[in-house]
């Protein structure tokens, strides 16, 4: 094997040349593909003459034992490209387009910063730009989500993943808004972000909770381990969990199915991004969608959210809370 970082680079690029099946690489192809190596590892270019250095080296390494195709000739130039096509001194089983479906992938998870795990991911990218010869380009330069790196509560998404894992109890303290904080000991199940916010979902036993517990990770204000037995998740199936509402609150009404009316304006944008996976369009050349769902708050924001395109037309409670919504509104904008 190459004993220095240098010589593993030229090695690398020249072995991902030589596993090529479609291109014809000649040597001044190998050349630009070792020196364009180097250059994203910020390492100086080499001549000819080292790349033709290394092929011998790499032919004469009885630990590889590489053997180039013959007859490796084309149009009276040659061409260097292995005899086994599946043979790599790496032992590397990727091709040219797995591994740009690779860089593709440690591209989209390095957006996801704070996220459990995310310095292993880091360090994971590192060792595949050292094993494969490339170098990822900013994630913000190509793609980029709709997150808040700033949002509070971030620092605990790693703990929590982890003692989901490993099935560890926590003592959590929490602080709801315009309540006192309260001391509870949660055995935490299921993570999941809605509207750029993150939620912890487990169950409790405190006295104060005797259920699944819903608590939105800006308010945590610290936690611990629990030295307790840890309760399994006998209770839902988080799979399904979310089906029937929107959002994280799931309230105590039953599921309703819910008509709405939906300016000729909006209707597109509606059909092509459903409010609800229940939503049903057998009336849509007419405006009226329909929704299986049971009301909470994230229904009636997304409700009220289409402002005078949307209109409710059952059940009457959902109307009715509706109109109390928009009169509030409609008085708010009167006051002097």
């Amino acid at each position: 094997m190459p004993n220095t970082k240098l010589a593993t680079l030229r090695y690398q690029a020249l072995d991902r040349c030589f596993s090529d099946r479609v291109k014809y690489y000649y040597i001044d192809d190998l050349l630009k593909a070792v020196n364009r190596t180097l250059e994203n590892n910020d390492q100086p270019n080499v001549s000819k003459r080292t790349v033709q250095y290394d092929i011998r080296a790499m032919e004469s390494n009885h630990d590889w034992n590489v053997v180039f195709a013959t007859p490796c000739y084309n149009g009276g130039r040659r061409f260097y490209r292995y005899a086994d096509p599946n043979y790599s001194i790496w032992k590397n089983d990727l091709n040219a387009q797995q591994l740009e479906q690779l860089k593709s992938l440690m591209l989209l998870l390095q957006q996801f910063h704070g996220l459990p795990q995310f310095e292993r991911i880091q360090e994971i990218v590192g060792q595949l730009e050292d094993k494969y010869g490339f170098t990822l380009p900013s994630p913000q330069s190509v793609i980029a989500f709709d997150t808040n790196e700033e949002a509070s509560g971030l620092e605990y998404l790693s703990p929590l993943f982890e003692a989901i894992i490993s099935k560890q109890p926590l003592h959590i303290t929490y602080e709801p808004y315009g309540k006192p904080s309260f001391e509870s000991i949660v055995h935490p199940y299921f993570i999941k972000q809605y509207n750029n916010r993150w939620f912890l979902l487990g169950f409790t036993t405190d006295g104060i909770h005797n259920n699944i517990v819903n608590m939105p990770l800006d308010r945590i204000k610290s936690l611990k381990p629990a030295p307790v037995e840890f309760v399994e998740n006998t209770f839902c199936d988080f799979g399904e969990y979310f089906e029937d509402f929107v959002g994280v609150t799931k309230t105590n009404e039953e599921i309703k199915n819910i008509v709405l009316r939906i300016a000729q304006k909006r209707l597109p944008y509606v059909l092509s991004k459903p409010l609800h996976p229940s939503q049903r369009n057998h009336r849509a050349s007419e405006g009226i969608i329909e929704l299986k769902v049971i009301p909470n708050k994230e229904l009636y924001q997304l409700l009220l959210a289409y402002g005078p395109d949307l209109e409710v037309l059952e059940p009457a409670d959902v109307r009715l809370k509706m109109a109390e919504f928009a009169e509030k509104m409609t008085e708010k904008y009167r006051e002097e």
